[in-house]
C-alpha cells in the first residue's frame, strides 16, 4: 500500500490541483497537511489582511475535505523539520507539492526535498501556480524575455499548440486512519485584530462564484472599463489566484467556452486573458532574474538618486497627498486591502516620479497591505511604474495624476466615495480641488507636479547616461 502527504501552500483547492492529481494517482491512502510556517505567517512584510485571507481559505479547504471525508492535519514549524516527521508518523512514502518561484520558496522546498529523500522518501512537484514556467516561453535565440509584448505573442503561440487545460475531478483515495481534523487558527492567535479591513470571502465556491458573475457581466465590456476605478468592471479575481483557491487553468478554460458560447465577448474577454498573461510574464521575471525582489531590473538606474523624505511618504501611505486620485487609491487600499489597477499605477507613478521615493518602499507598503499581494506581480509592477523594470517606453512615462483622475474617473464617482470631503466639490474640479474657489478638508497638494516632473526627467536621464558609461 503507497501512502502520500500533500502539502497545500498557495493551491488551496482540490479541483484542478496538479501536484494533487499526481499523488492521488498513485497513493492508495493520503492526508492533506498545511504549516504554518513562522518565517511566513509571523513575517512582518506578510500583512495582516492576506493572513486573514489566507486562513479564511484555508477554513473552508478544511471543509471541502471534510465532507470527503478527509481531515486536514495543520502543523507549525519549519517545513524541512515537520514534514519528514509527518511522513514518518504516516507511514507515507510520497510527498507532493507544486512548485514556488520566489527565492525563499525555491530554499525552503530544496532543504525540503533533501531531508524528505533522506529518510527514503519521494517528492512529487508540479507546476501549478502559473500555465507555463519561464524555461517554456523562449525566445528565437533561446533566452527569456525582458519585455512583456513579445512574451504575449510567444505564450499564445505556445498556448495554442498546448493549451493546458483543467483535469478532471478527483476521486480522492481514503485518508490514512489515526488523524483527525485540526482547527485552523484565529487570527487574533496571530496577533491580528479582527476588522482591520474589509476582505472579501475566501476560498473556491467564491472565486468560482465570482469568475461566473464577472464572465457573465463585465467580461464583455472589459477593454473598455478595465481602467475606470469608478466601474466594477474587474474580476477582482486576483486574492483567489494568489492562493490557488481557483487555479489559473481554470480561467482560461471557462473564458473561451465562454467566447464558443457568445463570440460577442471575445474582445473584452481577450483582453481579460492578457492580463493573466502578464501574470504569467512577471512569475518569468522573478523565475529568472530573483535579484529583481531587491535590485532594479534595468541596472542602468542603479545611481538614480532617491528622496529621503518621511513626510512625504507617511502622506502617500495615509492618502493625503493633496491629490484626489491618489488619496482615493491608498484609502481604498487600506479599507480593503485592494486597489483597482489602474490606481495602483497611478499611485507608483506619484510615489516614484512625484515624491521621488524608492520604490522599494512603495512595494513594501504594497506588499504589507494588499490581501491579493504576490511578490511576483507586486515587484513587477512597481519596477514598471519606476521605469526600472520591464516597461517598453523610456523612462519619461511620468503620470499627471490630475490627467489620469480627469481621464479615469471623470465624474469623480471613485474619489468622492474614498474621499468623503470632496463630496460638495463640482465634477469639473474634483480632481483639482485646489482650483475650485471653494474651502475644503481637504489638504493642498504636497508637491507640484510640474516641478517634480521636471526634477525626474533630470534625474532619471542622469541616472541611464551614467550607467551606459559604466
Amino acid at each position: 500500500m503507497t501512502r502520500g502527504i500533500h502539502w497545500f501552500r498557495n493551491d488551496l483547492r482540490l479541483q484542478d490541483n496538479t501536484a494533487l492529481e499526481e499523488l492521488v494517482s498513485r497513493a492508495d491512502a493520503w492526508l492533506p497537511v498545511f504549516i504554518l510556517d513562522p518565517r511566513i505567517i509571523a513575517g512582518a512584510g506578510f500583512g495582516a489582511p492576506r493572513t486573514r485571507f489566507l486562513l479564511d481559505c484555508l477554513g473552508r479547504l478544511r471543509r471541502d475535505l471534510e465532507k470527503r471525508g478527509v481531515p486536514l492535519v495543520v502543523r507549525e514549524g519549519h517545513p524541512e523539520e515537520v514534514l519528514p516527521k509527518l511522513l514518518h508518523e504516516t507511514g507515507a512514502r510520497l510527498l507532493s507539492l507544486n512548485e514556488g518561484v520566489t527565492p525563499f520558496a525555491r530554499r525552503r522546498d530544496a532543504a525540503v526535498r533533501q531531508s524528505v529523500e533522506r529518510g527514503g522518501g519521494e517528492v512529487v512537484e508540479r507546476l501549478d501556480h502559473v500555465v507555463f514556467r519561464s524555461s517554456e516561453i523562449r525566445s528565437a535565440i533561446g533566452g527569456p524575455y525582458a519585455v512583456y509584448s513579445p512574451y504575449n505573442k510567444t505564450w499564445w503561440r505556445r498556448w495554442r499548440l498546448e493549451p493546458r487545460l483543467p483535469g478532471n475531478p478527483l476521486r480522492l483515495p481514503p485518508p490514512i486512519s489515526g488523524f483527525a481534523a485540526e482547527w485552523i487558527p484565529d487570527p487574533g492567535r496571530l496577533g491580528l485584530a479582527a476588522g482591520e479591513c474589509d476582505i472579501p470571502t475566501g476560498g473556491s465556491e467564491a472565486a468560482n462564484r465570482r469568475l461566473q458573475r464577472f464572465l457573465e457581466t463585465a467580461a464583455g465590456r472589459y477593454h473598455e472599463d478595465r481602467d475606470r476605478p469608478d466601474v466594477d468592471g474587474t474580476s477582482r479575481l486576483s486574492p483567489y489566484l494568489r492562493f490557488g483557491a481557483i487555479s489559473v487553468r481554470q480561467c482560461f478554460a471557462r473564458a473561451e467556452e465562454a467566447v464558443r458560447a457568445e463570440p460577442m465577448l471575445g474582445q473584452g474577454i481577450g483582453k481579460w486573458l492578457d492580463e493573466l498573461v502578464w501574470r504569467e510574464f512577471y512569475s518569468a521575471i522573478l523565475e529568472e532574474h530573483p535579484r529583481v525582489l531587491r535590485e532594479n531590473h534595468r541596472r542602468e538606474f542603479d545611481s538614480l538618486v532617491w528622496n529621503e523624505d518621511t513626510d512625504a511618504f507617511e502622506a502617500w501611505c495615509e492618502g493625503r497627498t493633496g491629490y484626489p486620485i491618489v488619496d482615493a487609491g491608498m484609502r481604498q487600499l487600506r479599507a480593503t486591502g485592494w486597489m483597482h489597477n489602474r490606481v495602483r499605477m497611478i499611485v507608483a507613478s506619484f510615489l516614484t516620479k512625484d515624491l521621488l521615493i524608492d520604490w522599494r518602499d512603495g512595494e513594501r507598503f504594497f506588499f504589507q497591505h494588499l490581501v491579493d499581494g504576490d511578490p511576483a506581480s507586486n515587484n513587477g509592477g512597481w519596477q514598471w511604474a519606476a521605469s526600472t523594470g520591464t516597461d517598453a517606453q523610456p523612462y519619461f512615462r511620468i503620470f499627471n495624476p490630475v490627467a489620469q483622475g480627469k481621464r479615469w474617473d471623470p465624474a469623480g464617482h471613485y474619489v468622492r466615495r474614498w474621499l468623503p470631503e470632496l463630496r460638495d466639490v463640482p465634477d469639473r474640479h474634483v480632481h483639482a480641488p485646489w482650483n475650485s474657489g471653494e474651502p475644503t478638508r481637504y489638504p493642498a497638494p504636497i508637491v507640484d507636479h510640474a516641478e517634480r516632473r521636471t526634477i525626474a526627467l533630470e534625474r532619471y536621464k542622469g541616472a541611464r547616461e551614467k550607467g551606459a558609461r559604466t
